[in-house]
């Protein structure tokens, strides 16, 4: 991910790249259908790593009206990408959004205000005046040199902005980590590196410091997960052959969670992250399940895949400047039509279809 913005800026010229990928690890059951649990909708919270972040702000905004919370992972505001009118969704993601030279030339925070705000008005998103109670999480390692805090400070400017009350913010820059979700797992990548798979040790796991931030009083996480990883025909979901979204996704259920109603957390991986690339090593390892076990929490892992021909993109990276739709000059990926965002809002709702088990 060190180099994720040469690579974009390279894909932005049309190169065609092949990634390796590595052997997957699913410790998941066979696909099948995700299934409808009962969860509580209007209790729903988000968060994600990089563009796994972008894609946490876009769904999180789009969808504020059922959102209580959302944990941005070294990503930069919504709509970062259209900053600067002069320049190309892509290149505003590959320098504005990313590591810009100076702040100046950084996210346009205040026109992304008003931008947001006039598409709350045309109902194209989730009315806006639904965030300002709920609780934010903010990441940016001293070491990250592919987001710069530089970037990820204008998030937190954009959440106040719209009313979000300043305590209601958790906003992070004092770790030296690099470019990565953080753990407590001594296997994982040392803290200050950018390494794939981009999950770092740094003596704590940064799932349950956003789990609790956004949800308040919460019981300390099971030592081990026990509940039951559902491997699911992602493509159900999907209505554009131009996703770049798996085949297959991932929820995790506690065991009580068939049987009563819980809470749901989507969690969005980073480039490079998917399942197709590193296999369970994000949804099993990053910390979210065992917290899932002891607080009533279902979580649920979309996925993205690296795809080299049409959409391009090579680093399987979550769309934040539009490849999902590369026919349109301005494509949406930031609506509530935007390919990605439909696809994974549908998953959501299924997850919200009434549990005849728990009847």
């Amino acid at each position: 991910m060190d180099s994720f913005s040469k690579l974009l800026r390279r894909v932005s010229r049309s190169a065609v790249i092949v990634l390796p990928f590595l052997v997957s690890t699913h410790t998941a059951i066979a696909a099948d259908k995700l299934p409808a649990l009962g969860v509580n909708l209007e209790n729903t919270s988000v968060s994600g790593l990089s563009s796994g972040a972008f894609m946490t702000s876009q769904f999180y905004v789009v969808n504020s009206d059922i959102m209580v919370g959302a944990g941005v992972i070294a990503g930069g505001p919504y709509l970062c990408a259209q900053s600067y009118a002069y320049q190309s969704y892509m290149v505003n993601a590959t320098t504005a959004c990313m590591n810009p030279l100076t702040a100046s030339v950084g996210p346009n925070t205040q026109m992304l205000v008003s931008k947001t705000k006039k598409l709350s008005k045309e109902k194209k998103i989730d009315n806006i005046d639904n965030i300002k109670d709920d609780k934010i999480y903010i990441f940016s390692g001293k070491a990250d040199h592919v987001v710069a805090t530089k970037v990820v400070d204008q998030t937190e400017k954009f959440f106040l902005d719209l009313g979000v009350d300043a305590d209601s913010i958790l906003y992070n820059t004092n770790v030296d980590a690099g470019h990565a979700i953080i753990t407590n797992n001594k296997k994982d990548t040392e803290c200050d590196l950018t390494k794939a798979p981009f999950i770092n040790d740094c003596d704590f796991e940064q799932s349950h410091r956003i789990i609790r931030h956004i949800y308040g009083d919460t019981k300390p996480p099971s030592e081990k997960a026990t509940g039951k990883i559902i491997k699911f025909d992602q493509l159900e979901f999907v209505d554009s052959e131009y996703t770049s979204m798996s085949k297959h996704a991932y929820a995790y259920v506690p065991d009580q969670c068939y049987s009563q109603s819980c809470n749901l957390h989507v969690v969005f991986h980073g480039c490079l992250q998917g399942a197709d690339v590193i296999g369970d090593q994000y949804y099993a390892g990053t910390g979210y399940n065992e917290i899932a076990d002891t607080n009533n929490l279902v979580m649920l892992y979309p996925q993205v895949h690296p795809s080299k021909g049409k959409p391009l993109n090579p680093q399987g990276c979550w769309d934040f400047w539009g490849y999902s739709l590369p026919e349109e000059s301005q494509p949406d990926y930031f609506t509530k039509e935007a390919p990605q965002i439909k696809a994974v809002t549908k998953m959501v709702k299924r997850l919200a279809q009434q549990n005849v088990a728990a009847q």
